[in-house]
């Protein structure tokens, strides 16, 4: 399984847009692994988790042909991870001779696109709308959605995701995990492991992440044995908020034995 990690920021990206505070100073002199667009990643070059306003240009940053992505799988209808306008472009004359692609995701992400594209760049039979718990097929994938304890409005979903015999934990954007949701996880062993760590040293409240969620979360999984000591924790989806830059976060976690992502990050398992 190959992960990329092509945005690793909270919704206002870091140095977030409009924003002069010192952590964003800092980020902007700085550049590098401190430059933080939008949250998404991509699984195989053809599942694409989470499409915003810059996954175009991520794509382009980072080398990645976007025609390539046969699913499209939402995590929930927050701005920072759901721009579907950017489908409008799917038929002709923006896109010729384009491979089939599905969408998946909570029945509020489904109702959106279906309102925004026309059925003849997005057929009825490939709009997916996932449901808690169940399990779904996806080109030789398995999926699991689970619910996150974040938007409260309308919910958001993290995901188990096991293919060629590894398996992904995609928690992204959540706080400390339903009970249901801990429930869920028991009989799987995951590989690699990606939290939500929004706020950073500061505390996340009840629908983000922090340093202190991510390491209660890690021994949880460790103790009842959905995770393992050859599990990959990445910690991903920060604000500007939280105010450490990516060398003060991967000093915080190094003993920790948990990754920090960035911008253009490749996994392989």
């Amino acid at each position: 399984m190959r992960i990329h990690i092509m945005g690793s920021a909270a919704a206002e990206g870091w140095p977030a847009v409009f924003c002069r505070c010192d952590a964003c100073q800092r980020a902007r002199a700085r550049g590098g692994k401190s430059i933080r667009t939008r949250s998404g990643a991509l699984v195989d070059g053809i599942y694409k988790f989470d499409w915003n306003s810059d996954s175009y240009m991520q794509a382009l940053r980072d080398g990645i042909d976007l025609s390539e992505v046969r699913h499209i799988i939402y995590t929930h209808t927050h701005g920072d991870h759901f721009y579907p306008g950017e489908l409008v472009y799917l038929r002709a004359p923006f896109a010729h001779d384009r491979l089939r692609l599905d969408i998946w995701g909570d029945h509020w992400a489904i109702e959106e696109v279906r309102q925004k594209v026309k059925e003849d760049a997005l057929p009825d039979d490939a709009l997916h709308t996932l449901e808690a718990f169940a399990t779904y097929e996806l080109d030789g994938a398995r999926l699991v959605p689970l619910p996150a304890a974040h938007f409260p409005e309308r919910g958001c979903f993290n995901y188990i995701f096991e293919r060629g015999g590894k398996t992904l934990f995609y928690g992204q954007d959540s706080g400390w995990f339903p009970d249901a949701h801990w429930e869920a996880q028991r009989n799987h062993r995951f590989d690699v492991v990606i939290l939500d760590c929004t706020s950073g040293p500061k505390n996340g409240g009840k629908y983000h992440g922090d340093f202190e969620t991510v390491l209660r979360i890690k021994e949880r999984m460790l103790a009842e044995g959905t995770a393992t000591d050859k599990t990959l924790f990445i910690a991903n989806h920060f604000s500007h908020n939280g105010g450490a830059l990516h060398e003060e976060i991967v000093e915080f976690f190094r003993p920790h034995g948990v990754e920090v992502s960035y911008d253009g990050m490749v996994v392989e398992v």
